[in-house]
């Protein structure tokens, strides 16, 4: 424990430092209700492919996306992964966020086994809907994209998941491809 002369020595700590977004600007702080009015309804439009000319959006987004898996919505306590089709449906663009930080661009199931399991699962896009049984393959193998150290895109890579990965990926993957699990 310390003294009476190291706690006068002892600066005080600052306050944290309003967070830095791309470039360096500022970054507005937003609280956990601001970036649920992010979300959008439900809708039809598919999520094109992204290109190298969307990165900017694809960055900025993500920063919403990933904290929207952190941010309770309705019965959902947050989410494993969100997409960007959750907060878009003017152009949704094709990529989620998984809440470990991964930002996943372009998927594509490639292969995947014959028969499915089933998997209770809930979704933020429905915050008021209990969790439901849905049919997904245990494994799969996938196609993707991410962004590399400069902030460009990588080339393709391609992994094989299974079980909660996997699911993820599906549900995720039904999102940009405007299905929804409670239809």
């Amino acid at each position: 424990m310390p003294d009476e002369k190291t706690k006068q020595r002892q600066k005080p700590k600052k306050a944290p430092s309003v967070p830095q977004g791309p470039g360096g600007q500022e970054e507005k702080v937003i609280r956990p209700k601001d970036f649920l009015k992010s979300y959008v309804s439900p809708h039809k439009k598919k999520a094109r492919p992204v290109i190298g000319s969307d990165l900017p959006t694809v960055v900025r987004d993500a920063h919403t996306l990933y904290n929207l898996c952190f941010t309770r919505q309705g019965n959902q306590a947050g989410a494993f992964a969100v997409a960007h089709s959750q907060i878009n449906d003017k152009e949704p663009l094709r990529f989620f966020v998984v809440a470990n930080k991964q930002i996943i661009i372009n998927p594509v199931i490639t292969r995947h086994t014959k028969t499915t399991i089933k998997s209770e699962e809930g979704c933020t896009t429905f915050p008021e809907e209990k969790q439901v049984e849905v049919d997904r393959w245990n494994k799969c193998e996938v196609d993707y994209q991410t962004l590399d150290s400069e902030g460009k895109l990588t080339d393709v890579i391609h992994e094989k998941l299974d079980g909660k990965m996997a699911k993820i990926f599906q549900h995720e993957i039904d999102h940009l491809n405007a299905k929804y699990i409670y239809e």
